[in-house]
């Protein structure tokens, strides 16, 4: 991925249900860009961005660390062309380069489409689970 990205990026969050703009996805991918185990790519479909990916490395004490996708998404209309599984083999290839052993993603339990594609690709869900949010800007949420 590079900065001239953001705005088709920021047009393919709005796949996932999420909105952001171009600014900010600027601003994060500036930001992501200096740590050193995130990673982002765009696939290209007729010259034009029409998916993206990022990963990271998630460190824990419970478990071994892994690679995280924590975002992945292709245009609808460009589905089924080989880009998702380019994003995630870029994935894979990096995280084998830096030693890791596991990759892992979440997927809504309402994408049920993207669960066979993982699944048809080798990923095995491990677990359902809940989601849950605390902003730190929101006093009312304090105990």
């Amino acid at each position: 991925m590079r900065t001239e990205d953001a705005a088709a990026v920021a047009r393919l969050c709005l796949d996932l249900g999420y909105e952001a703009t171009e600014a900010e996805i600027r601003e994060r991918f500036a930001r992501l860009s200096t740590l050193e185990d995130n990673q982002a790519w765009v696939a290209l479909w007729e010259g034009a961005v029409a998916g993206w990916v990022h990963c990271r490395g998630v460190h824990q004490l419970q478990g071994p660390s892994a690679i995280e996708i924590v975002g992945i998404v292709v245009n609808p209309t460009c589905q089924g062309q080989g880009l998702g599984r380019g994003l995630l083999s870029a994935c894979q290839d990096w995280a084998r380069q830096r030693g890791y052993q596991r990759i892992r993603l979440r997927s809504s339990i309402h994408r049920v489409e993207a669960h066979a594609f993982y699944r048809h690709l080798g990923y095995q869900q491990l677990k359902t689970s809940h989601s849950f949010a605390l902003e730190l800007s929101d006093e009312a949420g304090q105990p």
